[in-house]
């Protein structure tokens, strides 16, 4: 999918500032009308210059696609982010990245195992709270490979990989949701735990195990929790599979800051990328491809739910 296949409508100022009207009025704004106005262009420039550095990144060699894919996220991110925030930015610490990467690698550096924390302000956690309203604890950090596990289209690459399961799927039905009941021996929970898991993030679930699956009754859909489930491109929800992966992260913010650790890789550790781009050791090389072969067809599916959402 092209990254402008949600984006077409938005190149007619007309078309913005209709759209703006609504998400403004849907914050019972009074000047719903008057704010549209004055960021219906501002709305459109984000979006074109995203579109331009993922289009570009679509051409371009690997060793620059992160740097090129993650400014366009952040583009499209602040487009996002005025159809809730009609004065953002409205300080200077806002425009922050809100995440830090380790200066300096270690000797047996492997990105895989690297991590990245979280800042009190900042694009990051603003963006979480505002369009999620998912709040980041300063000072959180994650793992690159808690955060790859999390992304769908990545599950058949790590599983190959390592040899286990990362997400499970779920199917619905009219009344519940349903997934491998082998996820209750990978989260090492029976059927009691696991409901009581499910309501420690605000679910409070029924859940029974027949013929393999485990069905999970619920008054709130799991599939529409902010960030328990990512959706695949084709609209299928997944769980993941170990305690560890179940973090306060809706799947975009996890391309955010894949995308930002690999960008500052490729611009500050020259040596060991190139190195990687050329003599593929480890895990590395594998996860990182299909990583970026996925997030440049995926983000423009992300942001436009995101822009789609009430």
């Amino acid at each position: 999918m092209s990254s402008s296949a949600f984006y077409i409508p938005f190149q007619s100022i007309d078309f913005v500032k209709e759209f703006l009207v609504k998400k403004y009025e849907n914050l019972h704004l009074n000047n719903a009308q008057s704010l549209a106005y004055q960021n219906g262009y501002s709305f459109l420039y984000y979006l074109e210059m995203g579109k331009q550095y993922v289009d570009q990144a679509a051409v371009a060699p690997m060793a620059t696609r992160p740097v090129l894919l993650f400014y366009g996220c952040v583009q499209w991110m602040k487009a996002c982010l005025l159809t809730v925030d009609p004065e953002y930015p409205g300080t200077t610490q806002v425009l922050a990245h809100g995440v830090t990467a380790r200066k300096r690698k270690k000797q047996g550096y492997a990105f895989w195992e690297d991590e990245i924390k979280v800042q009190k302000e900042g694009l990051f956690p603003y963006f979480s709270d505002r369009l999620f309203h998912v709040k980041q604890l300063t000072g959180e950090k994650y793992t690159m490979n808690t955060l790859l596990r999390r992304i769908p289209e990545l599950a058949p690459v790590i599983e190959r990989m390592f040899g286990s399961p990362v997400l499970f799927p779920l199917t619905r039905s009219d009344r519940s949701s349903s997934v491998s009941d082998h996820l209750l021996k990978t989260l090492e929970m029976d059927v009691p735990r696991f409901d009581a898991w499910l309501k420690s993030f605000g679910l409070p679930s029924s859940s029974t195990k027949t013929k393999g699956q485990l069905d999970i009754i619920s008054d709130n859909r799991i599939e529409d929790h902010p960030f328990l489930t990512t959706r695949d491109q084709q609209g299928v929800s997944w769980l993941p599979a170990f305690r560890t992966d179940y973090l306060p992260l809706p799947e975009l913010m996890c391309h955010y800051l894949i995308l930002y650790n690999l960008s500052m890789v490729c611009r500050y550790e020259t040596e060991w990328w190139c190195e990687l781009l050329h003599t593929f050791p480890g895990h590395d090389y594998p996860c990182i491809h299909a990583f970026l072969n996925t997030t440049s067809v995926k983000l423009p599916l992300l942001i436009e739910r995101v822009l789609s959402s009430d």
